[in-house]
């Protein structure tokens, strides 16, 4: 990666690299926002989340219960992954209201949509692996990503256990980490920052909703024993959580990335990008349709604001061909398996002394 580059050969680099993104959409007069793609991922969320949800309520065993709940609460993945990510991005629709609508998916699955454009859209997208910016890389000491975190004696067993801190990822972000980002924040730049009443307020009330509408309406109006309903929530929440987790963290935290000391080791912010960001699974029509294009999470970091269901020909026609142009080098995995493999290796090899 070029650490340091002429302003010249950076320019080039940049202005072709920005050039061929627009004349993707000017060229073929597309939309940068939802295609027929996207609206079929609409279409099936809305039809996955209410349908499960009417199974869940209309169910009349154990057994059926448990397996519908499963299967909505998968829905909130599709939704967090393919639809929530999206529309936090205001890369969905141009209409205002609707847009606004599809921010609160992120809530109806129970995180809040304001946190997250705070620590992902602010905090992350300006400091892809920078220790104590990117939240990312914000684990409260349980995993260690990059050079610059302190390594803890348990860091050398990160590797056997971190699949099982992903799972935990979904019921922390419900039940903590929305609200310790608003009063006890772990990011620099978040520190001192304010929140409106308001804002506090909408988030509780949607906590309150979600909570309301998985456990206490099983509980206490459908008549669904409490330990099944919370052991339900619980086990569904762990597969959810390591589905989120895995295929968000492996992007950049691999073992092929970089891990710089700030943002200034670059020249430019789009060095940033290739340094510390990996594709994969660049074939997969499974990534397609399940991952949100955070397969593709090159081309999201450099133009966040475009539909990730424009990903994968904007990767093969723009991103691949001008940076091997330029010399840069752009960091891909062939599939999501291998790309998991770099990333365990990742937090093995930091769990050494010696790293």
């Amino acid at each position: 990666m070029k650490r340091v580059a002429s302003s010249t050969s950076t320019d080039k680099f940049k202005k072709e690299l920005y050039e061929k993104v627009r004349d993707y959409f000017e060229g073929s007069n597309r939309s940068k926002l939802a295609n027929g793609q996207m609206w079929a991922k609409l279409i099936i969320a809305a039809v996955w989340w209410l349908g499960s949800l009417a199974l869940v309520y209309t169910s009349t065993s154990t057994l059926s219960f448990v397996l519908f709940y499963g299967l909505h609460l998968l829905s909130h993945a599709f939704i967090l992954l393919n639809i929530a990510h999206d529309a936090n991005h205001f890369a969905i629709v141009e209409n205002k209201f609707f847009g606004r609508v599809l921010r609160y998916s992120f809530d109806l699955c129970g995180i809040s949509s304001y946190v997250w454009r705070q620590l992902h859209n602010v905090q992350h997208h300006n400091n892809m692996n920078v220790n104590k910016e990117d939240d990312g890389l914000a684990t409260r000491g349980i995993l260690r990503y990059t050079p610059f975190a302190k390594r803890l004696k348990i860091h050398r067993f990160q590797h056997l256990y971190v699949f099982l801190a992903y799972a935990l990822f979904s019921i922390d972000y419900i039940l903590f980490k929305d609200f310790e980002s608003l009063f006890f924040p772990f990011l620099d730049g978040l520190k001192g920052k304010k929140h409106s009443k308001i804002t506090i307020l909408k988030i509780v009330a949607f906590k309150i909703f979600y909570i309301s509408y998985t456990l206490i309406i099983p509980i206490f109006v459908l008549g669904f024993a409490p330990t099944l309903v919370l052991l339900s929530f619980v086990c569904w929440q762990l597969i959810v959580g390591m589905i989120g987790a895995t295929v968000i963290q492996v992007s950049h935290q691999s073992r092929s990335n970089e891990y710089p000391a700030s943002t200034h080791d670059y020249e430019d912010f789009v060095y940033h990008v290739f340094a510390t960001t990996v594709d994969h699974s660049y074939n997969s029509s499974i990534a397609d349709w399940c991952f949100g294009g955070l397969h593709l999470h090159v081309l999201h970091h450099l133009v966040p604001r475009i539909c990730h269901t424009h990903y994968r020909e904007l990767t093969a026609n723009v991103i691949e061909p001008v940076a091997k142009k330029h010399n840069i080098s752009y960091r891909t995995k062939k599939t999501f398996f291998e790309a998991i493999r770099e990333h365990y290796l990742h937090l093995r090899n930091l769990g050494l002394k010696t790293a």
